[in-house]
């Protein structure tokens, strides 16, 4: 089955009443909520898009007259949601097979975490398919239309979910590393979270750890990761009433990550192609040079050097003496020129990190 028999169901008739504002038309970033959502499951390939329309039905049709979109009216939007997503059911192409359910306030979905569900429900052949993050359900969930009519001939009591537990032996939940799948926008608080989540170039802690749950790292290099993050947090607080200047969130989201990858050859650089790949660029910069690192002394401190210094402090778990950790790393390797060699360019690198810090502070760096 290919994605052209996919579709999406974007519920966007109700009041808003409880936000006190019209969530499909609030801004998020460059364009609206509704916007967004149109935007991320075209990037994700999906060409059968379904929006339905109720309250101020002619400004969002307005909004969506330069979209290749499915515009559905649902003249009893005042019934709530269930009557716009049976509406929307109705409408759709018979060549259908499967749809993503979206409400319209529920709008930062990423398109790689819709992948995954595509990607589930294809190999499972469920009937449901629902992203999980650490361990909670969220929203879009993947139907398949096979359970159309009993949709249909539902009365809505308890809306789609109580449709859906009758079917729960053919549900999958597939886990994401997206905190979006969560994040709703019920009240004006939700939506400043969103704004505030929407404006991160960074994943948030809580998705980090999704990450490395995701991809299986090892219980001990995932407290290394987060010794250098404290590290990184140190380092920052020693500079704090200096000149520098990085973007928090991203520096510390590189520290949570930066071994993401570290079973895999070159794993700096592996690392860095996951983040990139996952649509963290920024992030990715700066896994890619926590092993190795061009330090220019006449140059401001930056945030890849504040990177590579923390991991060097930090032998697995612990806050280590550089100047021994590197001794003993020269001595294993006696013998082994180039090898000696790389590890004296890294401990260069590092006092001269060290030197930039010293400079920046007026006072002697302590830790290590």
């Amino acid at each position: 089955m290919a994605k052209q028999n996919i579709a999406v169901l974007i519920i966007a008739a109700g009041y808003s009443s409880r936000m006190g504002d019209f969530k499909p038309l609030l801004p998020l970033g460059k364009t609206s909520a509704l916007e967004r959502l149109i935007q991320t499951y075209q990037a994700h390939g999906i060409g059968h898009i379904y929006v339905v329309v109720g309250h101020r039905k002619d400004e969002l049709i307005d909004v969506l007259k330069d979209y290749k979109v499915h515009i559905v009216y649902n003249e009893d939007y005042d019934k709530g949601m269930f009557s716009s997503i049976q509406k929307g059911l109705r409408a759709m192409n018979e060549h259908i097979e499967a749809f993503y359910m979206n409400p319209v306030d529920i709008p930062l979905i990423k398109a790689q975490s819709l992948e995954c569900l595509y990607e589930a429900y294809e190999r499972e052949k469920k009937g449901v398919i629902y992203p999980t993050f650490l361990g909670r359900k969220g929203h879009p969930p993947l139907i398949d239309m096979k359970y159309k009519e009993q949709i249909l001939v539902s009365d809505g009591e308890g809306g789609l979910k109580k449709v859906l537990e009758a079917f729960k032996g053919d549900a999958l939940h597939v886990k994401v590393y997206d905190q979006a799948v969560l994040m709703d926008m019920d009240t004006k608080e939700d939506y400043e979270a969103l704004k505030a989540y929407g404006e991160l170039h960074a994943p948030t802690e809580k998705e980090c750890c999704a990450m490395m749950a995701f991809y299986g790292v090892e219980e001990h290099i995932i407290r290394h990761c987060e010794a250098v993050e404290k590290m990184v947090r140190i380092c920052l607080h020693e500079v704090s009433k200096s000149a520098f200047s990085c973007d928090i969130p991203t520096l510390l989201a590189a520290a949570l990550l930066h071994d993401i990858a570290r079973k895999e050859k070159n794993h700096a650089e592996v690392g860095a192609q996951m983040l990139e790949k996952m649509g963290y660029k920024e992030v990715a910069k700066l896994i890619e040079t926590h092993m190795d690192i061009e330090v220019d002394a006449s140059t401001p401190l930056n945030a890849n050097e504040i990177l590579f210094l923390a991991d060097k402090l930090v032998c697995e778990d612990e806050v280590c003496g550089f100047e021994k950790r590197f001794a003993k790393a020269l001595q294993k390797c006696e013998g082994n020129a180039e090898a000696q060699r790389n590890i004296q360019k890294r401990l260069n690198a590092l006092k001269a990190i060290i030197a930039k810090m010293q400079i920046l502070t007026c006072k002697e760096f302590s830790y290590g």
